[in-house]
């Protein structure tokens, strides 16, 4: 099965650490995209039917702001969807969130519409870290968000923490955990910041402005984070995220497991699945400008800035490096079935990190142990 991904584009104000691509957010605008994100699911589905016979089990509304486009635009939307595509009985429907730009009310409409998963940008409880990163919202109300969420009978509610913020101690950190355990969501999302070039937090920390917490007091927040987070019966089932069971993002596996899906609106990306034209799957990407995507689109032309048919080699590399990010791992047999015989080149460097004990491999079982998970990115690199 399928799954969907919608990038809406539209934020408030931008957060100062914030790189994904997003605009101002205008009335005429959110309007106007609904049925921009409409018209190239036709132009996808005009171009390849064969993707309308396979089922969607999972819609992701990402952002951005989601939630600004408010529930009637959201329900246009899902129903948009629904009436182009076939969706499976069970599907999970996810909306991020921003706690500042919902009211109680949103929560019970956007149910009743259909979404049943709701993910929530909390990135922390402690005031002095919301105005840093630049959040228009208060712990209250990221509080009040989620209690909303599950009374209005949302299957899933879960949060986003940012640890290893400027200023930021051990101890506040400790703080933001206990205070989310408390508050006991479904899933919980922890990420350090990476302050990305051209961002204000960038910039104000190549200033001296403000600095960021050591490598090693971040790694040790990471550490904190998952022996508490498990403590409080959490699964931490991928590196940078934790469930009560049976609460996994169903949408975000199959990014981790290279299954399909169609990446919608501009900045999106997707992995197409189209039989013998596309046996390894077609990597999709949409141009990061809402102009030259609503371009494109009002031309009746498909958005894509840069799509191909992944060869073999690239594939296993694809299907290591994302699913050594879960705590279950691989499959090599898996991907010999799916890739054919692993690359020689790709069978070294694996075998290099058995050999030095950052990979553990049993029989057919290949995975990453939890002690090298905070510095993944570098040993991972080593793979491609």
């Amino acid at each position: 099965m399928n799954g969907i991904y919608l990038h809406v584009p539209f934020c408030i104000r931008k957060c100062s650490y914030c790189d994904f691509y997003s605009v101002a957010s205008k009335e005429q605008t959110m309007e106007r995209y609904c049925g921009l994100l409409l018209k190239e699911l036709e132009l996808l589905l005009r171009s390849f039917p064969s993707l309308a016979e396979i089922p969607a089990d999972t819609i992701y509304f990402g952002g951005g702001t989601p939630s600004i486009l408010g529930p009637e635009r959201l329900q246009q939307l899902l129903k948009g969807i629904r009436s182009r595509l076939s969706l499976a009985k069970n599907a999970e429907v996810t909306l991020e969130a921003n706690p500042g730009t919902l009211r109680e009310g949103d929560f019970h409409r956007l149910r009743e519409y259909g979404f049943n998963r709701i993910s929530l940008g909390v990135q922390s409880f402690d005031p002095p870290t919301l105005a840093t990163l630049g959040r228009i919202h208060t712990a209250s109300q990221a509080k009040d968000a989620l209690y909303s969420a599950r009374e209005a009978g949302f299957l899933s509610a879960g949060i986003d923490l940012i640890f290893g913020t400027p200023g930021q101690e051990a101890a506040d950190w400790s703080k933001d955990l206990e205070e989310a355990a408390a508050a006991f969501p479904d899933h919980i999302s922890v990420y350090a910041l990476t302050p990305e070039p051209d961002t204000p937090i960038h910039r104000a920390i190549s200033r001296g402005e403000i600095t960021l917490p050591s490598d090693d007091k971040v790694a040790g927040m990471y550490d904190m984070a998952s022996e508490n987070l498990q403590r409080a019966k959490y699964n931490h089932y991928e590196i940078s995220n934790f469930a009560r069971p049976g609460h996994e993002c169903r949408h975000n596996r199959k990014y981790w497991r290279r299954e399909g899906y169609l990446g919608l609106g501009p900045s999106a990306h997707g992995l197409l699945f189209l039989g013998e034209e596309a046996p390894s799957g077609m990597r999709t990407e949409n141009p990061r400008s809402l102009e030259e995507y609503a371009s494109r689109i009002e031309r009746g032309c498909l958005p894509w800035t840069d799509s191909g048919a992944r060869n073999l080699p690239d594939s296993w590399e694809e299907f290591l490096v994302f699913g050594l990010r879960m705590a279950e791992g691989i499959s090599l047999e898996e991907g010999e079935k799916l890739y054919g015989p692993q690359p020689e080149k790709l069978s070294l460097a694996v075998d290099r990190l058995v050999d030095s004990g950052h990979l553990i491999r049993n029989r057919n079982l290949l995975r990453m142990p939890k002690e090298y998970w905070f510095v993944s990115n570098e040993l991972l690199q080593q793979l491609v």
